[in-house]
């Protein structure tokens, strides 16, 4: 599985605002190593859906707008990555996967796999705020 850099991004924003301390957006930009316009892209689509809740203002900043551990990794990946159906052949035709063996053991794959994201939250993965390491693009 390979995330595009938006998801990468929202997860590290999610890593760092995990402390409970307001994180602007300058500062998030600085401490990733990615542009403030995608920082900005993400924290609005963080804060729809609930997951990062701003202030404006002195003292304002990004929070999270729920726990650490009420937020698994899936839900952000949902949020910002398209469905991946793990179709090995690369066939847009669902229907023929249905008798494929190896479709069968690929669903299944993609099912575990969608498991143990939903398994995982941000209070495993967060980062210490004083040392979160630049984010590489590519």
């Amino acid at each position: 599985m390979k995330i595009n850099a938006v998801t990468h991004g929202a997860l590290r924003i999610l890593m760092i605002c995990g402390d409970g301390e307001a994180v602007t957006l300058p500062e998030m930009a600085s401490r990733l190593g990615m542009p403030e316009a995608r920082v900005t892209r993400s924290c609005n689509a963080l804060a729809r859906a609930g997951l990062l809740v701003g202030r404006r203002g002195r003292g304002g900043g990004y929070r999270l707008g729920k726990s650490a551990s009420e937020i698994s990794v899936l839900t952000v990946i949902d949020l910002f990555e398209p469905e991946d159906d793990m179709r090995v052949c690369g066939r847009s035709d669902a229907r023929a996967c249905q008798n494929c063996p190896l479709g069968g053991a690929c669903t299944e794959a993609y099912r575990a796999m969608r498991d143990e994201l939903a398994a995982i939250t941000v209070a495993d993965i967060l980062i210490d705020h004083g040392h979160a390491p630049a984010l590489e693009t590519t």
